[in-house]
């Protein structure tokens, strides 16, 4: 049976959601940056959608730098919103793992699926088994799998389907956005060769310059140059590395990752510098991650609260305690280190508010990758 692979990769994902929340904002370039506070521009863009793209302005460009290239345009340049970015992903992650194989020799209660999330707005998925093997059956999963995410989230995606990793994450690069591309078996050899030199996996500005000094242009070129002089360039693991992957060649297994916390985030219904008002909240979200703590069989041992005020400045309180698989017993610990907060900070009003717990031990054998939203 054919190994089948999906790499889903969401597209301008921060700047999507912020369109989303804002329908203001639709049709413009979109800018997302992670204001140091040094001064009003200093900082680095943290993601951009793609008419910000097409004037040049790229992630990890300084904000002064991406704003010159915006002078004169109808751009929109917003503070990033990570936690609410998280908890859209944590949705679409829920979505996507719902289509992913069971893991074998795992009761379905447990749920360990062939899944894995690599970031907020990717993930692969292995269907194999689901599939069959059957190229089509893949390529229906993800034309469901795209359109609950647009009908659910009302975001795009672009998806890639491979016999591995590699190749379905090289495929959902082939058409974006809201691209679906299949790279069969036989496909591999020919796709690849395709692929400029710079956009391959894995080479960055250093190795590229090291293989142009070696004649190598392209991927083509990579895969037939002969391996011991790429050895003797590059060292053996790194050639080898590099020649397999201008193959399609990876071997690697589609694996949860664990949690390092589990979290949920909400907007409260107004700004709000009430604290009744706000542990309400704050309890209502307490009992997803209760539930979720009690499916796991995790303990934690550290509680905190996430606060965003109204200037979407957020801040963090924690406190650790004795460890405990119950977070209904220490909600009184969130209660206390939102009256301190909220009791040194007169002026702030809260916009949206999270309860987080971390420092996990495992009292069941579990799979923590189910927790990818914290």
């Amino acid at each position: 049976m054919a190994r089948i692979i999906l790499h889903v990769d969401m597209d301008s994902f921060y700047a999507s959601v912020e369109e989303l929340r804002n329908p203001d904002l639709k049709g413009k370039a979109i800018v997302t940056c992670m204001f140091s506070g040094r001064t009003k521009d200093s900082g680095a863009v943290s993601a951009s959608n793609y008419k910000a793209r097409e004037l040049g302005i790229r992630s990890g460009m300084p904000i002064r730098a991406a704003k010159s290239l915006a002078k004169g345009k109808d751009v929109a340049f917003l503070p990033s919103d990570r936690e609410y970015y998280w908890e859209v992903s944590s949705r679409v992650m829920q979505i996507l793992r719902s289509y992913a194989d069971q893991r074998e020799g795992v009761s379905r209660r447990l749920q360990s699926m062939a899944f894995e999330q690599v970031s907020v707005d990717e993930a692969y998925l292995d269907v194999s088994r689901k599939a069959k093997g059957d190229w089509v059956k893949a390529r229906k999963t993800a034309e469901s799998i795209k359109k609950e995410v647009l009908e659910k989230e009302r975001l795009t995606c672009s998806i890639g389907i491979g016999s591995n990793k590699l190749v379905a994450k090289m495929a959902s690069k082939a058409q974006k956005p809201d691209g679906l591309t299949v790279v069969k078996d036989s496909e591999v050899r020919g796709f690849f060769e395709n692929i400029p030199l710079s956009k391959l996996f894995g080479i960055g500005p250093k190795t590229l310059a090291g293989l142009e000094a070696l004649g190598i242009k392209t991927t083509k070129e990579l895969s037939e140059h002969d391996f011991k002089e790429l050895e003797k360039a590059l060292g053996s693991r790194k050639a080898k590395d590099l020649q397999d992957t201008s193959l399609g060649i990876d071997d690697s297994a589609v694996e949860e990752k664990e949690a390092q916390q589990i979290s949920r985030m909400a907007t409260l219904k107004k700004d709000s510098d009430d604290p009744k008002e706000i542990m309400e909240k704050i309890e209502e979200l307490s009992e997803d991650v209760e539930k979720d703590l009690k499916e796991a069989g995790l303990h934690y041992k550290t509680i905190s609260i996430i606060l965003i005020d109204t200037r979407l400045q957020m801040q963090t309180r924690s406190r650790t305690t004795i460890e405990s698989s119950s977070l209904k017993k220490n909600l009184d610990i969130a209660g206390e280190l939102l009256e301190k907060f909220l009791s040194g900070n007169h002026e702030s009003k809260l916009r949206r508010v999270g309860i987080r717990v971390s420092g996990f031990s495992q009292r069941k054998q579990r799979t923590l990758g189910e927790f990818p939203k914290a």
